[in-house]
């Protein structure tokens, strides 16, 4: 009974893992551009733009994303730039910070050579072209 347990478990084991990857296409330069539903955000004040430009970065470990914010900017009037670890994983592209901290999650709505669109959430989208 034991051996059977063993072998499904690392049956299960290997079927959850099969959908971590490095997949080809990712790696290198992209432009990057954040947008929203203005509609999430009427009547607050100060809101003039609900898009987002800057660029994605794709290492074979490290991520590195810079965005560049500017006043009225719906998403923030400052420039970030923040470099994550991450992977995909069936239809998600997963952004870590830690181990011990739960990362951003983008369902990836299409992928082409050199189109990728994803959405965060429900109302925040990200198209990245190269």
């Amino acid at each position: 009974m034991k051996r059977v347990l063993a072998i499904t478990l690392l049956g299960f084991l290997a079927a959850c893992s099969g959908g971590d990857e490095k997949p080809s296409g990712w790696e290198g330069e992209w432009t990057a551009t954040w947008e929203t539903d203005p509609a999430s955000f009427e009547g607050i004040e100060g809101i003039s733009d609900y898009t987002m430009p800057g660029m994605v970065i794709f290492g074979p470990e490290m991520v590195n994303i810079k965005a560049y914010g500017f006043e009225g900017c719906v998403f923030s009037k400052d420039t970030l730039d923040h470099s994550l670890r991450w992977r995909v994983s069936n239809d998600s592209l997963i952004l870590i910070n830690d181990e011990d901290t739960p990362g951003m999650v983008y369902q990836i709505k299409e992928k082409t050579t050199d189109l990728i669109r994803l959405q965060l959430m429900e109302d925040i989208f990200l198209t990245l072209e190269k």
